[in-house]
């Protein structure tokens, strides 16, 4: 199913679908809200690079930020990135240098 009928038939998008796809195991509710919040810490190393946070707004939506005050409600990991695209004015590549070596530097650096 695609994410636009996904929004009209009230189910979660894959990527919030809680469940280990590997294991074929549903988490329960404690547990898809420890991966949920741990995938938004995971996001907003990414972001930050591009002058945003992402914060998990009642476990079923995202609230992107930017630094400058504007943000927009957003209903799954996709339409994060396109934000944050938006935002940013530029793509959100993963393989730009200056986010990889962001990435990879030492927390004190």
């Amino acid at each position: 199913m695609c994410g636009f009928c996904a929004v009209f038939a009230g189910l979660p998008h894959w990527t919030d679908a809680a469940s280990d796809a590997a294991q074929g195991v549903e988490l329960d509710d404690r547990e898809r809200r420890l991966a949920r919040r741990h995938r938004v810490s995971l996001i907003n190393v990414v972001v930050a690079h591009f002058g945003c946070t992402v914060e998990d707004w009642g476990g079923g939506e995202y609230i992107v930020r930017s630094q400058r005050g504007r943000s927009e409600l957003v209903a799954s990991l996709p339409q994060v990135w396109q934000v944050v695209e938006n935002i940013a004015g530029r793509p959100v590549d993963p393989l730009l240098p200056g986010l990889l070596d962001a990435l990879t530097a030492p927390p004190d650096a």
